[in-house]
């Protein structure tokens, strides 16, 4: 395979079926140890501070989805099963994988400051002592 390939829109559609390339065990591997990772940190997780579990229950969010959805694409590609073996589910997965760190590094560097900076304001406490204090 020539890394030319990558680029011509007919590699992704691929119906040449074999049912074990070159790196299945070596995917099948990736994804056991990526779901046991975010299984591991799922449960470590109840231990970290309110910052750090929401940016753990994110990846682990994600790391169960692409785990799940490689090993299952690596058994439909075992299998031979037409459509689904597509090299096209695992390049759709890579996209999901981008959107998903970019969506993670704006929230650690843009939006929880921003929540945490407008936190302390008399506003917020208004919202909430609003029943208590009869307004």
């Amino acid at each position: 395979m020539s890394i030319t390939n990558l680029l011509h829109w007919i590699y992704y559609f691929d119906s040449n079926m074999a049912s074990t390339f070159p790196g299945f065990w070596t995917g099948v591997i990736i994804t056991g140890l990526i779901i046991l990772a975010s299984a591991i940190l799922s449960v470590k997780a109840g231990k970290f501070n309110h910052y750090k579990k929401l940016i753990a229950v994110r990846l682990t969010r994600m790391g169960f989805i692409v785990g799940w959805v490689g090993l299952a694409w690596l058994f439909m590609r075992y299998q031979t099963i037409p459509y689904f073996s597509w090299r096209l589910w695992p390049a759709l997965l890579a996209i999901y994988v981008l959107i998903e760190l970019w969506y993670l590094y704006r929230f650690i560097k843009i939006d929880y400051p921003r929540r945490m900076k407008g936190k302390g304001k008399s506003k917020d406490k208004d919202l909430y002592l609003r029943k208590f204090l009869g307004r």
